[in-house]
C-alpha cells in the first residue's frame, strides 16, 4: 500500500498523532481534490487561519483549532478518496430519463 492510499485509511487515532505542521501540509496538498467552486477561497482561508493561530497560548483554544483542522482534513480526504474511487471504477450509471413515474399523471409536467 502506497503512502497516498494510506491517507484514506487513517483512523482517528492516527490523525490525532499528526503534528500541526503535518495537518497543515496535508490540508493544503489535498485541497485540489475538494469539489467546490470556492476551493481557492477555502484554501486561502485555511492558510490565513493557520497563520493567525500560530501564536496562540491558550491550551483550550489550541486544542479546539487542532480539532477543527483534523475535521477539515477528514472531509478533504473523504472527497479525495471518493474521487479516486470514481476514477478507478467508473461506476456512474445513467438510467436515462423516465417519462412518467406515475402513468396516471400523463398531463403533469415534472420539473
Amino acid at each position: 500500500m502506497c503512502i497516498r492510499d494510506r491517507l484514506y485509511t487513517m483512523n482517528h487515532e492516527e490523525l490525532f498523532k499528526l503534528s500541526v505542521r503535518s495537518l497543515y501540509r496535508l490540508l493544503l496538498k489535498n485541497m485540489k481534490y475538494y469539489p467546490s467552486k470556492n476551493r481557492h477561497e477555502i484554501l486561502i482561508a485555511v492558510k490565513e487561519e493557520f497563520h493567525e493561530n500560530k501564536n496562540l497560548k491558550d491550551e483550550k483554544k489550541i486544542a479546539t483549532e487542532i480539532k477543527k483542522a483534523r475535521i477539515g482534513l477528514n472531509h478533504v480526504l473523504y472527497y479525495r478518496s471518493k474521487m479516486d474511487e470514481l476514477n478507478r471504477t467508473n461506476t456512474i450509471k445513467d438510467s436515462g430519463f423516465v417519462e412518467s413515474l406515475n402513468p396516471k399523471d400523463k398531463d403533469f409536467i415534472y420539473f
